[in-house]
């Protein structure tokens, strides 16, 4: 039960982050980080398919709910949440996986960056397409996907290091 109160609690205080502060920010006009996807690549690891994609769907559906959105947010954590499974089977190792949770401290820390990455492209490249719906303004498009994934995988990093350290 300490287990998953310690993610709940985690996922709380990184949706309210999110929903307070960092979705008010302005960046540039183009980059909105998304950090509250850091709850779902550190996931613990040997839950089902179901449950990863359960999962993905609740905390998808609550960020629709607090932004506003139709689906959107629902839709890119679903795709992260499948690919996540996908990308832990190629990179982390069978002695890795045992760990069961997804921090620098417990895999290797390339293999972090290269998960954190990919998934944070992928739900980025989703959601703001999906948002957009649109490619008229393909370079503004573009530019959001790579900033605000760039500023995401720094902040998710950043909280990884922390982690590690305590």
């Amino acid at each position: 039960m300490k287990e998953w109160s310690k993610h709940i609690i985690r996922w709380l205080i990184v949706v309210l982050l999110q929903v307070l502060l960092i979705d008010r920010l302005q960046i540039w006009g183009v980059c909105h980080p998304q950090v509250y996807i850091l709850c779902l690549i550190m996931f613990p690891i040997q839950l089902p398919r179901w449950a990863d994609m359960l999962i993905g769907a609740g905390v998808g559906l609550v960020m629709d709910i607090y932004g506003n959105c139709l689906g959107t947010h629902m839709c890119a954590c679903i795709a992260l949440m499948y690919a996540r499974r996908l990308l832990i089977e190629r990179f982390v190792s069978e002695p890795e996986r045992i760990s069961g949770e997804i921090y620098s401290r417990t895999i290797s820390w390339v293999v972090m960056l290269e998960l954190t990455a990919i998934l944070t492209a992928l739900h980025h490249t989703i959601l703001i397409l999906l948002s957009a719906w649109s490619l008229q303004h393909l370079g503004y498009t573009l530019a959001a996907i790579v900033l605000s994934s760039l500023l995401t995988i720094l902040l998710i990093i950043g909280y990884d290091k922390i982690h590690s350290i305590s």
